[in-house]
């Protein structure tokens, strides 16, 4: 027995084999759980997204040996900045609703997620309420929704009903000697605000996982000092739910432009069905460099703010 045990320790050590550390072993583990992500980033995004931009750059057709590539240089790109006379107003409004409207959803969210952090009976189905959007108004659901079920093409609630219109305010406030650019403002977000909270599902559930994670000892030393509920909130529970709003703000705005009902996102469906894929892929590179430059920018400037325990 001694002697087979000496022979299998020389294989062992023949052939290499060793014991992995607990270090090695998860590292193992964590490749192997990333795995069927990163394929799946390969097939299905940077595979076609190498084929888009290839196809940016050429002019396809339908000939007797199926589709046909002639390459014509930037005349796509050409046409999109110069001679489309929807592209540049639509992303131009994608991205100033994109200003506004998530700056409300973020407010919206932390409002809610700190009502419903608390005990109070009912929580259970409060937090549900709130949450339930997210289920069935997801990207084609809720553009089905507005426009074959309450007949509105861009507000959940459109000429079919008025329940969650301003129609009113504008001239009140314009009379009221308000500006007319925040009266416009105002009644747009009125308008909107029921399209709004369907947006920020995701988001309170986020806030509302992170306020939580907040240890109890912070508040009690604050009341011990005397501090009161607002100062409270902005030198604890803003700071240490920072990261979190981060993702949140930069979630919404890729949920904003890749809504279903977005304009831009409806061109590049549009073209695509009437057969123009070259076009189609132009119009979605643009918008996806325009996307990715502004998260850059909203990284640069919250990203430096954002509180990170050590």
């Amino acid at each position: 027995m001694k002697k087979f045990s000496l022979n299998k320790l020389n294989i062992n050590r023949v052939i290499g084999r060793k014991k992995l550390s607990l270090r090695e072993r998860e590292a193992m583990y964590g490749r192997l759980f990333i795995l069927p992500w990163l394929i799946g980033l390969v097939v299905f995004f940077i595979v076609p997204f190498i084929d888009s931009v290839y196809y940016t750059f050429q002019k396809l057709s339908f000939g007797d040996n199926g589709l046909e590539f002639t390459y014509i240089g930037l005349e796509n790109y050409i046409y999109a900045f110069t001679k489309d006379p929807d592209y540049i107003k639509n992303l131009t409004s994608s991205i100033t609703n994109m200003l506004y409207e998530v700056p409300i959803v973020m407010v919206f969210s932390i409002f809610v997620a700190y009502l419903l952090k608390d005990e109070f009976k009912g929580r259970t189905y409060a937090r549900t309420i709130f949450f339930f959007p997210v289920i069935i108004a997801s990207g084609v659901v809720i553009t089905v929704l507005k426009e074959n079920v309450l007949g509105s093409g861009s507000n959940m609630v459109g000429s079919a009903t008025t329940i969650f219109r301003a129609e009113n305010l504008r001239a009140v406030m314009i009379n009221a000697g308000i500006p007319r650019w925040f009266s416009m403002y105002v009644v747009d977000v009125v308008n909107k605000i029921f399209d709004l909270t369907w947006r920020s599902g995701v988001q309170i559930l986020l806030i509302l996982a992170a306020l939580h994670n907040i240890p109890k000892s912070f508040y009690e030393v604050a009341i011990i000092e005397g501090a009161t509920e607002w100062e409270k909130f902005w030198k604890i529970t803003f700071p240490m739910i920072s990261p979190t709003v981060y993702v949140a703000i930069i979630y919404s705005i890729i949920d904003y432009f890749t809504d279903y009902g977005n304009q831009v996102m409806r061109m590049v469906v549009t073209q695509a069905n009437n057969g123009r894929f070259e076009y189609s892929s132009t119009l979605a590179i643009v918008y996806f460099v325009v996307v990715m430059i502004i998260i850059l920018i909203v990284n640069r400037i919250i990203g430096k703010r954002v509180v990170y325990l050590s």
